[in-house]
């Protein structure tokens, strides 16, 4: 027996020896290719094997492999995998390059960033490498037509306008429907952009943001991504990163630069005075009247003008340059500086944009613990503009309606006065409005164990807008009161300090990733304005407040608002194919009464990693495929004062000569946000070793608790009251797809992106209907914002005479024949683009469309536009306004009674004629081409003799066609976008057509 255990142990020992031999030990080192840094973390793996090993901190690793050698697979994440075949070498050093495709795939979720193959909500993300070569003004262009599920559109034309951007469909009626805004881990305030004076026509809260300095933009846009921001998630997050250094030991120059002319997208033909005249005298003889201009004031009037060429710009231009400097210190330090100056001028005679900004953002490696970091831009914009916009009696809608036989000047020089005042003095009135800005985000970061972080954070976000307007003695405005002015400002703080401790790390031999994040974060927000009105000046040669003989008002007022918060979340991967998420936030907020102050907004979202399973795993056709799922509740408080909650005494009351206290505001103790639940489903996949992804969402929300006004008997003092008092639902679907056409020398790459949205309004106060301002109407089982019109029947052959539905049958046409005809929501959306590059040659061409959507055309109605035929002439008047030439051809005579339009006629007749109806409301789909860009890479062999890296040149045209019928300016823009308004054109400033020359050159 000992025997016989003695021969097995000299054989078991013979067995292990053999096998040891058969295997021997491989080290090496894994540096940054850029840096030459050891690099910790990187997984070393024979291939084919379950054999692997980590580097350590220096980047060292020591693994065992066959003696007959084999390959090692190196692979970090943001780096391109490295395999490298061992042969007989003992020691392996490898040079890791960073993977520009691999860092995309990590995306900024707030509080944080996330592989996007771990992600479990609806995100998508804007690359500054998807637009550094088609160049914009503004950030929030740069998601035009290129995020699914995202609506992009422009109020109007005139340069520095703000831009609106909605996620996913409109969920408020009356609290307002912006995203979120986060830049650099900065909540932005929505109250930052407001202007003191009522000419104010509203400014982008990212106005001085430049867009050069934009690393990316995420979207949170489901539930569980937006639910992190709690309160105030309800429209999506636009989360904005800027840009970093490298950790490179060379520092980087970067010039860009660009310059070009625009014009308006489009314009319209009008007539002449002649055919004015004609017009006039046709009108005239209608309701029995003598002509009253002869044949040869008709042919040789004293004045033919066309308005909508005099207030436009001979030359107006855009130009922009910027200088940036990245890292040079070392690879513990990184920077990014950059001086920019952009200058955009109006089409029309008034307009200007300036901006100037600095940035400077740095990080630090203190030690192997601590990192430290801040973010620092200082901006100022200037803006030159017209006094009004988005309005019927602003300058570019009144040159329209203007009679064009009355001159712009009087004999002796001075400005003439006509019906419609003139549209180029208007011009002449003053607005000017300064807008500085302070922004800086610091923080300071401590790794206290492996994967335990504590970041530590302060923001600062300060905004100082100062305004100044001065209608001269001969305006419209300024007339009656011999010139008017105002003179105001706005001063907003708002500081945001947030601790951030996050936890990841692997467990059960990898299978499991924990990632795990607490947040606790207070926000202040201060605000004050100061604004003084003052008449009667004695000269336009001195248009300042001072010069004023009357001050004849003022405002001026302090208030704010704080928020405080705290949020959890969790995320759980399991063998990288099964995804957890589910976070918390609590939101308490100042705007809301103390019993009801704090809410809690809960998300929770699964996913699975399909492609990882074994059936599919290596399969050469789908290579990627996950499906995920996500719930979660957000709110919106935007529609609710600082202190709307509480009664409130307010001065400035008159009792019998003597000042006293008044009740200034009634309250509503039981006020709360607004809810939105949100459900979401979602598929990604990837086919063909990636050359086509895919993703698709279905969405369905639901928001209760809408703040609306309620009324109130008038005995209060008041005669509405905000409460929580109605909801409404919506749901849509998100398509994004992009695929690599051709990839060898000739590349092509295509992205495509398609969204639907529908809503419906299912509770408002006693179910009584919500009026616009205009057209439109919001009722219980509609669409938000619906047009409610009498419905035109086109022309009467036999009389020349609008027909109208005569609804309720009672042979009377008024409003109560007013029906649902319309919605200004689009059936879909989205975007085209089509890169295509070719040796030193690159061409990026981007479409944009809108399809279903309809628009009011309300300058084109008989209240004041241009197709007014109705409002006609009696014996003391004449046809009010100027005509369009189609109008003009196109209208009803006894020799065409098969017109398009009716015939000119004064009276009933008239008032009938240009009543508003859907005569007016009109298809505003459209197919843009919004960017077109030609570009050419100098050869190195030639920018190497002039000690330049990279030399670019590049031709852009934006918005350079057009398809729609609509027959207004532009189908994009409309008066503003609350939701009375919504889909209101009232000759709103046209958008620019734009060439431009550029040039990029790097150091």
């Amino acid at each position: 027996m000992k025997k016989a255990l003695l021969y097995s142990f000299v054989l078991m020992l013979a067995l292990v020896t053999q096998a040891w031999a058969q295997t021997r030990t491989v080290t090496g080192r894994v540096t940054d290719a850029q840096t030459g840094e050891g690099m910790p973390g990187v997984t070393v793996q024979l291939k084919g094997s379950t054999t692997a090993a980590p580097t350590d901190v220096n980047g060292s690793y020591s693994i065992n492999v066959p003696s007959a050698g084999g390959s090692l697979v190196f692979s970090f994440i943001g780096y391109t995998n490295q395999e490298v075949t061992i042969g007989t070498q003992s020691t392996v050093n490898v040079r890791l390059s960073t993977d520009a495709e691999a860092i995309q795939e990590v995306v900024v979720v707030g509080y944080g960033t996330q592989s996007k193959a771990r992600v479990t909500s609806s995100i998508s993300t804007v690359q500054a490498a998807e637009i550094k070569d088609q160049p914009v003004p503004n950030v929030a262009q740069a998601l035009q037509g290129r995020v699914a599920g995202v609506q992009v559109n422009s109020g109007s034309g005139r340069p520095g306008a703000p831009i609106n951007i909605v996620v996913r469909g409109r969920s408020s009626i009356a609290a307002g429907n912006d995203p979120l805004y986060v830049v650099d881990g900065v909540i932005l305030p929505s109250n930052s952009a407001a202007t003191p004076s009522s000419a104010g026509a509203g400014i982008s809260a990212l106005a001085n943001l430049n867009p050069e300095d934009i690393e990316s933009v995420d979207v949170l846009k489901d539930a569980a991504a937006a639910a992190i921001y709690g309160s105030r998630g309800s429209n999506g997050v636009i989360l904005i990163t800027t840009k970093s250094g490298s950790k490179s030991d060379k520092t980087t120059v970067n010039l860009s630069a660009y310059s070009g002319v625009q014009s308006l997208t489009n314009t319209l033909d009008f007539i002449n005075a002649s055919e004015y005249r004609t017009l006039y005298n046709e009108a005239r003889s209608t309701v029995g009247l003598p002509a009253l201009f002869t044949p040869e004031q008709v042919n040789n009037p004293e004045a033919n003008v066309n308005w909508l060429d005099e207030i436009q710009r001979d030359r107006s231009k855009v130009e922009n340059i910027q200088l940036s400097l990245t890292s040079g210190g070392n690879s513990k330090t990184q920077f990014y500086t950059s001086l920019n100056y952009f200058k955009q001028d109006g089409a029309l005679l008034n307009g200007e944009f300036k901006r100037y900004s600095i940035r400077t953002n740095v990080t630090h490696q203190l030690s192997d613990v601590f990192r430290v970091g801040s973010n620092l831009a200082i901006s100022k914009s200037l803006r030159d503009e017209t006094p009004v916009d988005n309005s019927i009696f602003s300058p570019f809608p009144r040159a329209l309606v203007a009679r064009p036989d009355q001159p712009i000047y009087k004999a002796d020089g001075t400005f003439a006065v006509n019906s419609f005042n003139n549209p180029v003095h208007m011009f002449q009135s003053l607005n000017y409005v300064n807008l500085a800005n302070i922004f800086n985000s610091t923080f300071i970061e401590a790794n206290i164990l492996p994967g335990l972080k504590f970041r530590s954070a302060f923001g600062l976000d300060y905004t100082y807008l100062d305004q100044r307007t001065y209608n001269p003695t001969t305006s419209l405005s300024g007339a009656g009161s011999n010139g008017s002015a105002s003179s105001g400002y706005v001063q907003t703080q708002n500081i945001l300090t947030t601790q951030t401790l996050s936890y990841g790390k692997d467990f059960f031999d990898d299978k499991l990733f924990v990632d795990a994040t607490a947040v606790y974060e207070f926000q202040w927000n201060d605000r004050e304005n100061n604004r003084v009105d003052g008449t009667n000046f004695p000269s336009d040669l001195t248009p300042y407040l001072t010069s004023a003989a009357s001050i004849t008002g003022g405002t001026a007022s302090q208030t704010n608002f704080r928020i405080e918060s705290m949020l959890a979340r969790l995320n759980l991967t399991w063998e990288d194919k099964y995804l957890l998420g589910a976070s918390i936030r609590r939101d308490g907020s100042s705007k809301i009464p103390e019993a009801g102050r704090f809410g809690y907004f809960p998300s929770l979202s699964a996913g699975w990693i399909i492609s990882e399973e074994s059936f599919l795993k290596n399969n050469e056709i789908l290579n990627y495929l996950k499906v995920r799922s996500s719930y979660g509740t957000t709110g919106n408080q935007e529609g609710i004062g600082n202190f709307a909650s509480r009664r409130l005494i307010g001065s400035g009351a008159n009792y019998n000569d003597s000042p006293g206290l008044a009740l200034s505001a009634i309250g509503s103790p039981n006020l709360k946000w607004e809810t939105t639940k949100q459900f979401d489903v979602g598929l990604e996949f990837s086919l063909f070793n990636s050359r086509i992804d895919f993703s698709a969402d279905y969405y369905t929300k639901k928001t209760t608790d809408l703040l609306l006004n309620r009324p109130i008997p008038s005995t209060t003092g008041f005669s509405t009251i905000l409460e929580n008092i109605g909801s409404m639902r919506g749901e849509g679907f998100d398509f994004q797809v992009s695929s690599k056409n051709l990839t060898g020398e000739f590349k092509w790459n295509t992205s495509l992106n398609v969204s639907t949205f529908k809503n419906e309004v299912t509770e408002l106060y006693e179910n009584q209907p919500i009026n616009g301002s205009f057209v439109t109407r919001t009722m219980v089982g509609q669409p938000l914002g619906s047009f409610f019109l009498i419905k035109s029947l086109g022309v009467n052959p036999e009389t020349g005479d609008m027909m109208y539905e005569d609804l309720d049958k009672n042979g009377v046409i008024s409003d109560a024949d007013r029906q649902y005809l319309g919605s200004p929501l689009p059936d879909f959306f989205g975007g085209i683009t089509n890169n295509f590059s070719y040796k030193n040659f690159d061409l990026g061409v981007f479409f944009q469309y809108s399809y279903g959507n309809e628009l009011y055309n309300l300058s084109a109605e008989g209240t004041g536009g241009y197709a007014s035929l109705g409002a006609a002439a009696t014996a003391t008047a004449g046809v009010p306004v100027n005509v369009a030439k189609d109008v003009y051809e196109g209208r009803w005579t006894p020799e065409n009674v098969n017109a398009e339009y009716p015939r000119i006629v004064g009276g009933a007749a008239g008032t009938n004629n240009t009543r508003r109806s859907s005569r007016y409301l009109e298809d505003a789909s459209y197919l843009r081409l919004k960017n077109i860009t030609l570009g050419y890479n100098l050869p190195r062999t030639l920018t190497s003799k002039i000690k330049v890296s990279n030399a670019r040149i590049y031709l852009t045209g934006q918005n350079i066609l057009t398809f729609t019928d609509y027959s207004g300016f532009d189908p994009e823009v409309t008066s503003d976008y609350t939701v009375g308004n919504l889909g209101v054109d009232q000759g709103s400033i046209p958008q620019f057509k734009t060439y431009m020359l550029g040039l990029n050159l790097s150091f």
